[in-house]
């Protein structure tokens, strides 16, 4: 109603009755003086004219997010999540099993790091694997 008060939008009747709301109320009337002062600075500005590629930008995001973002109500919004779950799903799926499938193939072995012993310039000696 405060907006409406301040751009003559409402009523005779309701306009008294916001008048009447502000005398007995003094959260309103500082609400209202505090839009007051907001509409007062935003008025001040001085106009800044957007660049000249603004709209053919603005265009093509608002263009965009129809596309990402279909209706709610299309059949498309409906499906398109189950089936980006069920591909994601199938992707961990074969992902896992590849990965099992190489380990039964060729089980690594842990091998210790080679080590030369500090002040040596000898060749490091290879250690013997450690089997798990």
């Amino acid at each position: 109603m405060v907006s409406a008060y301040l751009d003559d939008e409402l009523e005779p009747d309701d306009a008294k009755a916001f008048e009447d709301l502000l005398e007995s109320s003094p959260e309103v009337a500082e609400e209202l003086a505090d839009l007051q002062k907001v509409i007062s600075l935003v008025g001040g500005l001085g106009e800044v004219s957007a660049p000249e590629d603004f709209y053919e930008k603005l265009n093509r995001r608002l263009r965009r997010r129809q596309i990402m973002q279909p209706q709610a109500n299309s059949w498309l919004s409906m499906v398109a999540v189950p089936l980006q779950l069920l591909s994601i799903l199938v992707i961990l799926a074969v992902a896992a099993l590849y990965m099992m499938s190489e380990l039964d193939a060729a089980p690594a072995s842990i091998e210790r790091e080679l080590l030369v012993p500090i002040g040596t310039t000898d060749a490091p000696v290879r250690p013997s694997p450690v089997r798990p």
